[in-house]
């Protein structure tokens, strides 16, 4: 039962604000992130213009962090938008957070950690065959065959095509 002396703004009068309290910390954390990012990009080596082709390394992961920065400043204003529609913003933010969300954010951190060690096709291998699993599908032959096709069509791609190299772990297993 709330208290009608409560000092927390009620629902209603967070949509009635310019800025969402909620949604303006989101925002302040995606930009953290995108300005940490945005200054590892500045550290990439130099192409050498006669390889470059017009584009150097670092061109195209800062313009998809202008992106996800500027798609973040419009982050604490998109209630305005949905309150002209009737929705509530709030209303499924009242509920907790399901375990199941936790743990993929857990699996996700821990193979991140583990990735320049799996290497990229390990890495990839590992997602195809837990993700599925974690989130409740429990046919073993199509997980097997996504987990066995997917990872090394696209390593395929990325080395054979692209000629883009990725680090193949501390087991030297790369396509």
């Amino acid at each position: 039962m709330t208290s009608q002396n409560s000092t927390a703004p009620s629902t209603e009068a967070r949509a009635n604000r310019l800025v969402h309290p909620v949604d303006l910390v989101v925002s302040s954390i995606i930009l953290t992130g995108v300005g940490y990012l945005f200054y590892e990009t500045t550290q990439f080596d130099e192409v050498s213009p006669l390889f470059a082709q017009n584009i150097q390394p670092a061109m195209y992961p800062q313009l998809l962090l202008w992106i996800i920065g500027l798609l973040a400043c419009l982050l604490p204003f998109e209630h305005i938008l949905l309150t002209k529609k009737g929705k509530n913003i709030d209303k499924d933010r009242s509920e907790a957070v399901h375990p199941l969300t936790q743990l993929t954010i857990g699996f996700l951190i821990a193979i991140v950690l583990a990735s320049p060690y799996l290497g990229m096709l390990l890495t990839m291998i590992t997602i195809c065959l837990v993700m599925p699993r974690l989130w409740g599908y429990r046919k073993p032959i199509p997980i097997l065959l996504f987990a066995g096709v997917f990872p090394v069509v696209v390593s395929l791609v990325f080395s054979k095509v692209l000629r883009v190299y990725f680090d193949s772990g501390i087991f030297g297993i790369a396509l």
